[in-house]
C-alpha cells in the first residue's frame, strides 16, 4: 500500500507538470492566505471580500486532493496520480472538502464558544469573583483558586486535544466517503464514515499516511525557504491522500455491495460517459418516435379523406355495355353483350356444363326472347347504345 502511493506520480503522464504546479499552488495558496489574514486583521476588514482569490489556490490544491483520494478508491494499487486539469471541478470539489472539514469542527467550535461565554457570564455576572475565589480558597486552601484554574484549563485542552485527534483520525473517511460518490451528504453520514472508519484496513492507511506526512514535512521544511520545500510538502500530501483512498476502499465497496446501491459507491468517469451516452439515444428516440407518431397520425388522415372523397362521389351507374365507357363493378361478359345465360333446374345459370349437347337451346336463346329456358339481365348492347 505505501510503495503503490509513493510511486503514483511515476505512473501518470505528466508527473513533471502535476510536481510543478502542485508546489506552485500550494505556495501561492500559503501567500496569498497569510497576506489576506494580515490586512483583515491589521488593515481593514474590507479586505475580507478579497476572500475568493486568497483562498482560490489552496482550493484548487484540495480539489485536487479529492480527485487523488478518489483515484484511489477507484483502481486500488494500481492507480496512478490523476493530473492536475479541470480547475472548475476542483475548485467545486476543493469548496466541498472545505466545507466538510468546516462541519466536522462545527461542534467544537460551538463548545468552545459555549464556555467562553460562560466565562464570560461568571466574571463580568453578578457574582462577585473576589468572594468567588475568597471561598475557593477557605475550602481547598491559598492555592484553591490556582489549581481550580490549572484543572479547568487542562480538562478544554484535554477535550480539545481529544477532539482534534479525533477529527484528524475520521476526517479522512469522511473525505474518502465524498470522494467515492462525488456527494457532500455521504461524508457527513455518520454509518458511512463510522463503518469506513472502523476497518483494520482504514486504520493501517491512516497510520501509514500520518508517517508519510512527517516524514515529508521534516524534510520539506527546511527547504521551504528554496521553494523546493514546497514542492515535497505538496507530494508529502499526495502520497497521504492516495494511502486513504486505499485505505477506505474496502470499506465502501463492501457498504456498497451490502446496502445493494443502485449505483456504485464510486463515479468514474466511464459511468458519466455511460450516463451521457444513454441520455443522447434517449434524446435521439424521442423525436424519432415522434416522427414515426406524427407519420402514422398523418396516413391515417390521409386515409379518412380518401374514405370521403370515395362517399362525396357520384354513384356510377351499373349498365350493361355503358358505350365502352369503363365502370366500377364490371358484370360478367354475358350480360354486357346481352346474351341469355341459361338456368339450370336448380336455379344455378347454366355455364360450361350445360353447354355440352344442348346447341339447340342456345340458337333458341340467340334469338332474343329468352323465355324458354334462360333470362335476360340487361338491355342488349344495341339497345343500350340506342337510348343514348
Amino acid at each position: 500500500m505505501l510503495t503503490a502511493a509513493a510511486t503514483a506520480l511515476t505512473r501518470t503522464n505528466d508527473t513533471a507538470g502535476v510536481v510543478l504546479v502542485g508546489g506552485s499552488i500550494t505556495l501561492l495558496g500559503w501567500v496569498l492566505t497569510a497576506l489576506w489574514l494580515g490586512g483583515v486583521l491589521f488593515v481593514s476588514p474590507a479586505i475580507a471580500v478579497a476572500a475568493p482569490v486568497a483562498f482560490g489556490p489552496s482550493l484548487i490544491a484540495r480539489g485536487y486532493f479529492v480527485r487523488v483520494t478518489r483515484s484511489a478508491i477507484q483502481s486500488g494499487d494500481a492507480a496512478g496520480a490523476p493530473s492536475l486539469v479541470a480547475w472548475g471541478e476542483l475548485v467545486r470539489d476543493g469548496l466541498k472538502s472545505a466545507l466538510l472539514s468546516a462541519a466536522l469542527l462545527a461542534p467544537l467550535a460551538g463548545g468552545l464558544a459555549v464556555a467562553g461565554g460562560a466565562v464570560a457570564a461568571l466574571v463580568a455576572g453578578p457574582v462577585d469573583p473576589g468572594s468567588t475565589a475568597a471561598a475557593v480558597e477557605s475550602a481547598l486552601g491559598p492555592n484553591g483558586p490556582v489549581a481550580v484554574a490549572v484543572v479547568a484549563v487542562g480538562l478544554v485542552a484535554a477535550l480539545v486535544g481529544a477532539y482534534l485527534l479525533a477529527f484528524a483520525y475520521v476526517r479522512p473517511a469522511a473525505l474518502a466517503a465524498f470522494a467515492a460518490s462525488g456527494r457532500l451528504r455521504d461524508g457527513l453520514n455518520p454509518r458511512t464514515v463510522a463503518g469506513v472508519a472502523a476497518t483494520g484496513q482504514y486504520a493501517t492507511g491512516w497510520t501509514l499516511a500520518v508517517g508519510a506526512l512527517a516524514v515529508g514535512y521534516a524534510v520539506a521544511a527546511p527547504t521551504v525557504p528554496l521553494v523546493v520545500g514546497v514542492a515535497l510538502a505538496f507530494l508529502a500530501r499526495v502520497v497521504a491522500h492516495g494511502l486513504y483512498g486505499r485505505g477506505a476502499a474496502g470499506a465502501l465497496r463492501e457498504g456498497s455491495a451490502r446496502d445493494g446501491a443502485a449505483r456504485p459507491a464510486v463515479r468514474t468517469a466511464r459511468d458519466a460517459a455511460r450516463s451521457g451516452s444513454r441520455t443522447a439515444r434517449r434524446a435521439d428516440a424521442t423525436p424519432r418516435e415522434g416522427s414515426n407518431r406524427g407519420a402514422g397520425v398523418g396516413r391515417a388522415a390521409d386515409g379518412d379523406r380518401e374514405v370521403g372523397r370515395a362517399q362525396n362521389d357520384p354513384p356510377v351507374p351499373v349498365v350493361s355495355g355503358d358505350g365502352g365507357q369503363p365502370m366500377r363493378s364490371e358484370p360478367p361478359v354475358p350480360v354486357q353483350v346481352g346474351r341469355g345465360v341459361p338456368v339450370d333446374e336448380a336455379g344455378t345459370a347454366g355455364g360450361d356444363d350445360a353447354g355440352d349437347g344442348d346447341d339447340a337451346d342456345h340458337a333458341g336463346d340467340a334469338s332474343g326472347d329468352g323465355s324458354a329456358d334462360g333470362f335476360e339481365w340487361g338491355p342488349s348492347l344495341a339497345e343500350a347504345e340506342g337510348k343514348r
